[in-house]
């Protein structure tokens, strides 16, 4: 009985999450009505966001992990990271840092992790390769994930947000052959390594710690 309200929460935000991708048809890209992953995601994190988190956090924990979950379909279909959920995800991080459930200097160094040092790196690759290694969409991504998971669980975000593009990227060219242009999206893969992170660090606290220190 008491996964019952979260696991209708989750459900009618599942549904309302198609809705709004639908919605913006980016590219055309609609979701199926009739596939129901998006609401069993929500089910699932959901119901252990309220078993876990204190209802403040958990409310927040939600909302991005509905962003992120947004940004990771549209992306991987359409190789684009709607605005409208960055903006979303932005407001939940502002929100919790005037609650000061995040801390303020823990935000500033996740953002400069997360988004200042991917754009450093991208504009580097661009002058010696003349080639854009990540979309803008992934920095404000980036930026977002920052300030919300902070830098230490920012930075191994990315770690295996890279390693699991690249491990895509193979099986992908095992079935299709290999293409050195073949491009991935990465926000799919930094919005699981960002939720796989959070609830990771919620089990083994000391791990971080130890990785900090």
């Amino acid at each position: 009985m008491e996964y019952l309200i979260p696991a209708t929460i989750g459900i009618a935000s599942g549904f309302a999450l198609k809705y709004v991708i639908n919605w913006l048809a980016i590219d055309n890209f609609r979701i199926n009505q009739n596939n129901f992953l998006l609401e069993f995601l929500c089910i699932i994190l959901f119901i252990w966001s309220s078993y876990n988190l204190s209802t403040f956090d958990a409310v927040m924990f939600s909302i991005i992990v509905i962003t992120l979950l947004g940004i990771s379909v549209v992306d991987l279909y359409t190789m684009q990271i709607p605005l409208l959920f960055i903006l979303g995800g932005s407001c939940v991080v502002l929100i919790s840092i005037l609650k000061q459930s995040i801390d303020v200097p823990s935000a500033v160094f996740g953002i400069f992790v997360g988004g200042i040092i991917p754009l450093l790196i991208m504009g580097l690759m661009w002058l010696i390769t003349k080639r854009q290694g990540m979309g803008y969409g992934d920095i404000q991504l980036g930026f977002v994930l920052g300030a919300w998971l902070g830098p230490m669980r920012m930075a191994l975000t990315l770690f295996f947000a890279s390693l699991l593009s690249l491990i895509a990227w193979i099986i992908v060219s095992i079935i299709h052959g290999f293409d050195k242009d073949r491009a991935m999206p990465l926000g799919p893969f930094l919005s699981v390594a960002g939720i796989g992170i959070y609830v990771g660090s919620f089990y083994y606290p000391e791990l971080f710690h130890l990785l900090i220190i």
